[in-house]
Parts: C-alpha cells; structure tokens; sequence
C-alpha cells in the first residue's frame, strides 16, 4: 500500500520544477502517493524554515498527518552541510522521515522505523565526526609574513576522516564546501575522490539525471 506523502522542491531557473517532479515521481512509483507539492524558487541561500513554501509544507504535514517528505536530493534541503543536517534532525524530532529521490545514502525505504534508525545513526556520525574536526583539526590561516600567492602543502586526511569525506560527496554536498569544511584544497579532494570516478568534478546526481547541477 503506498504511503501518504508529500514533496518539496527548491528551484532554481525556468523548468526545474518539471524536471525535479519527474524524477521524484518515478521515484515514489509504487510507494508513495503525493497529496501535494510545495516549492520555493531561488532561495538556496535561505535556511529551510525561513522558506515560504517550505513552512507552508511544515503546517500541511502537521495539519493532515503526513509523515513523509520527498526531496530531490540533499543539497535541496540546504546547500549548508551543517544546516541540512540540523534540518534533518529537526524533522525527525516531529516525526517527519525525509526522502531523497536522487542518490537516498538511507538504505530502507519500505521500513519506516528502519529508516528513522539508520537516518539517527548516519546523525550521530556526522555530528561526532563534526565535533572532532572542530576539537582536533589544526587552524591553518595563513601567516601575515607569507606572500599571499604561496600555497603549501594540503593537508593529509586519516582514513576516518576519508571515508566521511566520500559519504557526504555521495550525499550530494559540493567539491567547494568539501574543502571548507575539511580544510583541504581541491587538489587534495580529487585525489581522494580518483578511485570515485562518479563523485568527481560537476555533481550530476543519478546516473538518469539528464539536467547537470552545478556545485
């Protein structure tokens, strides 16, 4: 039995919104019935729930029960890491589970009570990882004596730190904000990412996508 839901989407220039419907709705083919569609045009830049179309689906959600959202991926919930995530828990938390229709790193999708599980864990990670970037990571800001042109030698990541790397590249986060929030450059990025041919240079999202996003 398909299950009640609804579907966001955060557009950006004319014909998004028809190409994101479409992906989305192959997706939830078979599994979720969408009661309605929100939408908030070019406000990337806006955390979640200072968006128009984004609180209006909050209140619907609220209002009517339904405890699924569907979003074109993660970006589309903030271009942020650390306030998507945020956002992700704070859904959770009023018992809202979201999906992805591009590239879902949550592996169930049939088994809600799973989801929400494996989705607090992938949180935990991500908010212990966080934490010890922030405690452990050296402040690598430039000296005021040396040429601004000089650029040293990146900095090498331990294999944790790798692997949480390729999970938020697989998420769908920029090669841009990679390099902000692990304090690498992006020489360092594609060197990691050069066994991961699919996760390098332009996002492009599922493999069906026929519209490129940029980072």
């Amino acid at each position: 039995m398909k299950k009640d839901a609804v579907a966001y989407f955060s557009t950006r220039k004319r014909g998004d919104m028809e190409h994101h419907r479409a992906i989305v709705e192959e997706f939830c083919k078979y599994k979720f019935s969408i009661n309605r569609v929100f939408t908030d045009h070019r406000v990337n830049s806006a955390p979640p729930r200072k968006r128009e179309g984004y609180v209006e689906m909050l209140t619907y959600c609220q209002k009517h029960g339904i405890k699924h959202v569907l979003f074109l991926n993660l970006p589309s919930v903030s271009r942020n890491l650390d306030i998507g995530l945020e956002e992700l828990k704070l859904l959770l938390s009023e018992e809202i589970i979201p999906y992805f229709a591009e590239d879902d790193f949550i592996a169930n999708t049939d088994d809600s009570s799973a989801r929400v599980r494996d989705f607090k864990n992938f949180l935990a990670y991500m908010n212990a990882y966080r934490e010890f970037a922030r405690k452990n990571l050296p402040n690598h800001a430039r000296p005021a004596s040396q040429p601004k042109g000089t650029i040293g030698r990146p900095r090498a990541l331990n294999d944790g730190q790798i692997e949480a790397l390729i999970t938020v590249r697989r998420s769908g986060i920029s090669i841009s904000q990679i390099c902000r929030m692990f304090n690498v450059s992006r020489s360092t990025v594609s060197k990691i990412l050069a066994d991961y041919p699919e996760l390098k240079g332009e996002w492009k999202g599922a493999q069906s996508s026929s519209v490129a996003k940029s980072e």
